[in-house]
């Protein structure tokens, strides 16, 4: 039996992770379940009420700014037609030729101006709700002694889609107990603060199956498997 001993002693000692591990659960407070947390950060994203309503906007925002285009291509359409009406070489084809290049030269410019503004915007709204994401984690995990918390995506995978069937094969985390998905308890703080969203727990199922979400002393419920 001491022998048995010994030889985990030493497996732990030369393993970083489980020095790791170890050093997380002696700062782990009574009742915490795990020092390791897991967060599905893609669930979360299209779980989240205020990220969904700034996304609406900005589609609204492009669907606006292509019907204004289509106003200007149907203009050149029309000068298109017009310059057929015309003899090659006339000075009337000429101009109207000259008027085209400059129509289009405008329209690409204003597609290209369009374009870049709107994938910077959508990156800065990615961007602020990511940091917004992880201080809600940061201060979850300080609150209940999680020392690191990994990102996982729990939707099922289609095995005739080669490449979700490689991702699957370079996923980071090839098993958990489902009490350490922090995902439902994350996705419910942040939407609570926002217009609509729920008022006492009522939030969009979680990515695990039948996951309790992370249960430590005051946490909310699990919620039901969405699969």
């Amino acid at each position: 039996m001491r022998k048995y001993f010994l030889v985990a002693a030493l497996v732990a000692a030369v393993s970083p992770l489980g020095a790791l591990v170890r050093e997380a659960e002696a700062q782990q407070p009574r009742g915490i379940g795990s020092p390791v947390a897991i967060l599905d950060l893609t669930y979360i994203f299209k779980n989240h009420l205020r990220f969904q309503q700034m996304s609406d906007g900005m589609r609204r925002d492009v669907e606006a700014a292509e019907n204004a285009l289509k106003g200007e291509r149907e203009t050149y359409r029309k000068m298109t037609e017009q310059l057929e009406t015309y003899r090659k070489g006339t000075p009337e084809f000429k101009a109207m030729e000259e008027q085209l290049a400059e129509k289009a030269a405008k329209l690409n410019l204003q597609v290209s101006i369009q374009k870049k503004d709107f994938l910077e915007q959508e990156a800065k709204i990615y961007y602020n709700v990511y940091q917004e994401i992880t201080e809600h984690v940061r201060y979850y995990s300080e609150q209940h002694g999680i020392a690191l918390v990994l990102r996982f995506n729990g939707d099922p995978v289609d095995r005739n889609d080669p490449q979700e069937v490689l991702k699957e094969l370079n996923k980071s985390v090839l098993y958990y107990n489902r009490s350490i998905d922090i995902t439902p308890v994350i996705l419910e703080e942040i939407n609570r603060k926002a217009p609509g969203g729920p008022q006492g727990g009522a939030v969009p199922q979680t990515s695990t199956p039948g996951a309790p979400g992370f249960a430590p002393p005051g946490a909310p419920p699990g919620l039901p498997p969405r699969r």
